[in-house]
């Protein structure tokens, strides 16, 4: 059933019309406010030598809030105001002195705040809210501007509609949401969220989204300000208080009342979907929960976590090529049991992948990465047999973008950079690519550089470089051009201590470092210095040949390793994960699996 908002209170009015007002209008309206019960008790001509102004401007006033005069504006004021004696959460009046006490300062504050999410709830047109909803659902993409204080909402409203595989895009900085506004059309939804209506911010690329074709819609707490008039639709929040220091509080929360309105319709309306996804994310993090046990047990189970060399909170991703999916798994379960698998994935009739069973055979990488504009994750996945895919992380299904690179060319590993595109290495095709990736789905155009046995790429922020190994060289590449028309150009190469180039991580914790492999031993390579370095010592466990991947864990410095076992029928792969902390050594083995590649599942450590 569809609720009729109602209308809001005297009060209310004034609030919201305040930015409108001119400075005499401003003294009647905190005359009014300051003291709403004697403005019910005295004649036109008292209020108006209170506000310092003239009757005229008093009628002036009450028309300005949608009233026929002044005994109007009395009889509304003396009937609030006995309502609110009547209401023991009534929004508090005066100012908050600063003699008050903690607890009467807290009271006031709830007071306050539960106000106007109550008086926002009952204003709230819901038919507008329906309609935004069913904009928000049905759009390509949502933008939202706002800025100051409002960015706060405006981050915690995109992160909701995010996890409901909502596109949305927000930025604080004005120059960036400009930017994404530029690519706003029809189909698509911009929200400006500004509780005075008057960030001409917020107005300026509202006006940018509604020339482009987009809907557009407004949430703020004047009903008379601009952006009412510049929104297809607006969501009117109460700016009801009498505590004018402290209107800022209450305001946001009413703001954050009414996207939590908005997501939840939007919810409603892909039940299903949204379900999933929630539920996705929700294993997704689980990982990272403290377990519900007391300090003590956790403090032991920590103990022995460290003890056995696992790590304790960072999850594992894996190639498995007997069951040909991606894996995420807990190191600090038993893989044996289907409880460890985190996530999984692996391209069906609906993934969009083409050649979908000549393309997927022989996984070989993973890794996770996340888009920092619009905190999208994405598991970066190659194959031997040519697949080149980019997959939305924790929602899984259809690829973000994928190619069919070809088996020939025996992709081996691949990255993402900030830009969207995507690097990709070949062993067998001997080559170093970048993919315009960023310029859609199936976008294949891409710029070559040849590295004979190429097997690895990793993208590093620090230095705004691509680095790649393959038979005999580590190379350092400069990436330049624009995302749609990319350059790759050799900055510097490094002669590998011995042949055979395979994997290539950072050394999560030390900025310099860089994990590389080979097939006659495990090294780090000095990015500053320009050479390598004698760690692991030689000898150690975790030195020793034909490692397929290795990296370190961020939070617990634990190292992971792949090696393949002898004499297995697959000469490349292996059933067992190895572990090394603190001079110790652990295992997990996935019964029945053929492990190429392990990553920790953690954009920070791989």
């Amino acid at each position: 059933m569809t609720q009729t908002a109602q209308a809001p209170t005297v009060l209310e009015r004034i609030a919201a019309a305040r930015p409108t007002f001119s400075a005499s209008l401003l003294r009647v309206a905190d005359a009014v406010t300051g003291n709403p019960e004697f403005t019910a008790s005295v004649g036109i001509v008292e209020l108006a030598q209170t506000a310092g102004t003239s009757v005229g401007t008093v009628n002036r006033f009450c028309r300005a809030v949608g009233l026929d005069g002044y005994t109007a504006l009395r009889l509304a004021l003396a009937t609030e105001v006995g309502q609110a004696a009547a209401d023991l959460d009534a929004d508090p009046t005066g100012e908050i002195e600063p003699s008050a006490s903690a607890r009467d300062t807290v009271n006031l504050i709830a007071a306050s705040s539960i106000n106007a999410i109550r008086r926002t709830a009952t204003l709230l047109d819901t038919e507008a809210l329906g309609r935004l909803a069913a904009a928000v659902d049905e759009a390509r993409q949502v933008q939202i501007f706002a800025f100051g204080g409002s960015g706060q909402v405006a981050r915690y409203l995109a992160d909701q509609l995010i996890g409901i595989g909502i596109v949305t895009l927000t930025s604080p900085d004005v120059t960036t949401a400009a930017a994404y506004a530029v690519t706003l059309g029809a189909g698509d939804v911009a929200i400006a969220i500004s509780h005075s209506g008057t960030a001409q911010h917020a107005l300026d690329l509202l006006t940018v989204a509604r020339d482009r074709g987009a809907f557009t819609a407004g949430i703020t707490s004047s009903a008379y300000a601009p952006l009412v008039t510049e929104a297809d639709l607006t969501l009117v929040t109460t700016a009801r208080s009498a505590t004018a220091r402290y209107r800022g509080t209450a305001g946001r929360h009413a703001q954050l009342f009414v996207t939590d309105a908005l997501y939840v319709r939007v919810s409603q309306r892909r039940a299903s979907k949204a379900t999933r996804l929630l539920d996705l994310a929700g294993q997704a993090t689980a990982p990272y929960q403290t377990r519900a046990t007391d300090h003590r047990a956790r403090h032991q189970e920590t103990s022995r976590t460290v003890a056995s060399g696992t790590a304790a909170t960072t999850p594992v991703v894996v190639t498995d090529q007997a069951s040909r999916r991606i894996l995420v798994l807990d190191p600090d379960r038993d893989w044996s049991q289907e409880s460890a698998v985190l996530w999984r994935w692996g391209p069906d009739a609906d993934s969009g992948v083409e050649d979908l069973e000549g393309s997927w055979r022989l996984p070989n990488d993973a890794r996770l990465r996340r888009d920092a504009s619009t905190g999208q994750q994405y598991v970066l996945v190659s194959d031997s047999c040519g697949l080149l895919a980019a997959v939305r992380y924790p929602q899984g299904g259809a690829v973000a973008w994928s190619v069919n690179a070809g088996a020939e060319a025996n992709p081996h590993g691949i990255e993402r950079l900030p830009d969207g595109n995507v690097a990709a290495a070949a062993s067998t095709g001997g080559w170093v690519r970048l993919y315009t990736a960023s310029q859609g789905p199936r976008s294949d155009a891409h710029v070559e550089d040849r590295l004979p046995g190429a097997h690895e790429v990793l993208w590093r922020d620090d230095t705004q470089a691509l680095w790649a190994v393959g038979d005999d060289l580590l190379v350092e590449y400069d990436v330049g051009g624009s995302p749609a028309s990319p350059t790759l150009r050799r900055r510097a190469s490094y002669d590998l201590p011995n042949v055979g180039g395979h994997d290539l991580q950072p050394v999560a914790g030390d900025p310099r470092r860089l994990w590389v492999t080979t097939r006659g031993g495990v090294y780090q390579f000095d990015t500053f210095a320009g050479e390598f370095v004698a760690a692991p010592p030689p000898g150690t466990a975790v030195d020793r040949p034909n490692v397929k991947s290795v990296g370190t864990d961020l939070r617990s410095g634990v190292v992971l390793q792949t090696t393949p076992k002898l004499n297995d029928e697959c000469d490349w792969v292996t059933d067992q994960v190895d572990f090394f902390g603190d001079s110790r050594q652990a295992f997990r083995t996935l019964p029945g699996a053929q492990i190429y590649r392990a990553r920790w599942f953690a954009v920070d450590s791989n």
